[in-house]
Order: structure tokens, then C-alpha cells, then sequence
């Protein structure tokens, strides 16, 4: 039978799956939206097939599982323009994020070279899927290269508006930030009023939930989230990177 509806698919880490969203859209064509870290056991198994695989940006929590996702559909691979030879020789990806997560690396799992079908996009496109249309928008801050993409009345963000657990938003901004392009790219994608926001840290959240960020960021407010265990000790340290690019950011821009 062929999927139907939308769906977040928790693709974190064994030891906490939901730290990272993958989301799956079902029309005439089926859209994945992010691929996960490589120590991922994301179940898709409902998927009979899959045309597009979306990457918000090139993250290795985003990206790890892709080649298995690729082995299996065969899809599309849409990536920002200028980014298809990362995602070939991802050798700096993985550079840079043991730089900047350090031991989050071994957690998450390094990123195997990608080969298949990868188009490059700027934003502006729109892709027919039957009933509905793919939208895509360049929205970097969190990463130089980073989009988004709607659907329907569905946003999916990336890291590009934050995240959220236990009712609580807080920032997605590792360095390097360029803090004046992430609040930019916050404030456009509200004005694009959808009903429904998917976070890759926090699955689906309410509309509201962008506001609610923008808010907590002019406020410069840090949050502490406390969800205990192993997978709080994960979320911290995480946090802790975003936090490190957010005072960065905010330096820079005195």
C-alpha cells in the first residue's frame, strides 16, 4: 500500500532517537525531509517508495543515514547550490563537526560519502507532487547554506527556527552564527504564516512556536531543559554548542 499523510520519523542516535526529526511527506510523490545521523535506527519501513530527499542543510545529523536512504529509494537529492561536492567528499563535514560538537561525533556517527542523483537548488523553486506543491527557501544563519521547505500548510524548518522539548523552544545555533541572518530567516518564514512548523530537534510544533523563539532570542533568555538520563546528558551537550554560537554571534555583531 502507498504511504499516506505526513509523518516525523525520530532518526537521533540509539540512545535518543528523537533528538532529530526526519519528516516524510506522502502526496503522488513522496518527500523525505533530512536524513537523520548515521547511528540511526529510523524506521520508514511504511515507505514503498520515495522521489525526493530534501537536505535543509548539510549538518551531520541531518545527512548520516543518507546513503542508506539512497541505497534502498533511489531518490532525488535536493541540496543548496555550490553543496553537491561536500555531500560526495563529506572529509570537511565531518572535520568541522568534530571541531564543533567534539565527542557528539562518536554519537551521532560520521558521514559516509554520497553518490546518486543530487540537484542543486538556490530557493524560489516550487515542485508539483500531485495535490500539493514543494516550496523552497533559502534561509541561512544557521548554516550559510541552509533552506526550507513547505508543503501544503506545513513548514519544515530545518534548524532554521530553532527546536523544542518538553513545551520549551530554544535556539539551534552552533558556530559560526551569522546571528542578523538567522533572526532574518526567523522573521520570514512567520511571515509565511503556516499552520504547522517541523523542527528536526522537536518534531511538530505550532506556529506559534517561531514567535515564541524570535522572542526568547531579542530577550537574549538561556534555557535549560532538563529531560534526565542519558538522553538529557546528549541534550545538554548540545545545548551547550548552541549556546557557544549564539554568544559568538552576538559578539560579532557589536
Amino acid at each position: 500500500m502507498p504511504c499516506t499523510g505526513i509523518h516525523a520519523a525520530p532518526s537521533g542516535p540509539i540512545e535518543f532517537p528523537e533528538l532529530v526529526y526526519s519528516f516524510v511527506v506522502c502526496d503522488e510523490k513522496v518527500v523525505m525531509i533530512d536524513g537523520g545521523v548515521a547511528n540511526s535506527i529510523m524506521d520508514v519501513s511504511f515507505l514503498d517508495k520515495l522521489d525526493y530527499l530534501v537536505i535543509t542543510h548539510l549538518h551531520i545529523d541531518h545527512i548520516g543515514l543518507i546513503p542508506d536512504i539512497v541505497e534502498t529509494y533511489k531518490p532525488k537529492i535536493l541540496v543548496y547550490e555550490g553543496y553537491k561536492k561536500h555531500l560526495e567528499n563529506p572529509e570537511k563535514i565531518n572535520e568541522t563537526a568534530r571541531q564543533v560538537l567534539g565527542d557528539l561525533v562518536d554519537t551521532y556517527g560520521e558521514v559516509k560519502p554520497i553518490k546518486g542523483d543530487i540537484l542543486e537548488v538556490k530557493g524560489g523553486e516550487e515542485i508539483n507532487l500531485g495535490k500539493n506543491k514543494m516550496k523552497i527557501f533559502y534561509t541561512p544563519g544557521h548554516a550559510k547554506h541552509h533552506i526550507s521547505i513547505m508543503i501544503g500548510d506545513v513548514l519544515y524548518t530545518g534548524d532554521s527556527a530553532g527546536g523544542r522539548y518538553n513545551g520549551t523552544p530554544f535556539p539551534t545555533t552552533p558556530p559560526p552564527l551569522d546571528f542578523e541572518k538567522y533572526l532574518s530567516s526567523l522573521e520570514f518564514q512567520i511571515s509565511l504564516k503556516p499552520k504547522v512548523v517541523g523542527l528536526s530537534h522537536g518534531g511538530f510544533a505550532p506556529f506559534t512556536h517561531m514567535q515564541e523563539l524570535l522572542e526568547q532570542l531579542k530577550s537574549n533568555v538561556r534555557v535549560d531543559i532538563d529531560i534526565g538520563g542519558i538522553q538529557g546528558e546528549i541534550l545538554r551537550k548540545h545545548l551547550e554548542v548552541n549556546y557557544k554560537g549564539l554568544e559568538e554571534g552576538l559578539k560579532a555583531r557589536k
